[in-house]
């Protein structure tokens, strides 16, 4: 793009060849989703941003209902920085947390199936 607007810059008449010839090589086309990305991985990935500020907030600031010390003054002062801090944060736990996460789904599958399982062998042998 920069070497098409040198050129025309130098000669209109390259610049008008260069125009109508269409998109240049060097342009990616736009990739287009998976529907595995869609459905899966982006849910999991933002839901684990979000547990994951939610734990760094918890640790930085206590709990909603605490009484609010001197901070609120550097709070106010410096929103910037410690949103930039708390969010570096969240990135760095966010592989810890989608690990929680999986286990925690593991075991619930697990106890979900022994339970299905259970029921279904009572319900079984009652019939």
């Amino acid at each position: 793009m920069i070497i098409t607007q040198i050129k025309s810059e130098a000669t209109g008449s390259l610049a008008m060849s260069a125009k109508k010839s269409g998109p240049l090589l060097h342009d990616p086309a736009p990739v287009a989703e998976s529907l595995l990305s869609r459905l899966i991985v982006a849910p999991v990935l933002f839901i684990s941003f979000l547990i994951s500020l939610f734990l760094i907030d918890r640790q930085t600031y206590g709990s909603i209902f605490a009484r609010s010390g001197s901070r609120d003054g550097y709070y106010h002062s410096h929103q910037r920085k410690l949103a930039k801090r708390e969010m570096d944060d969240a990135f760095q736990m966010r592989s810890k947390v989608i690990a929680a996460m999986f286990i925690f789904s593991a075991v619930t599958l697990a106890l979900l199936a022994w339970t299905l399982e259970s029921v279904w062998k009572g319900w079984r042998y009652r019939v």
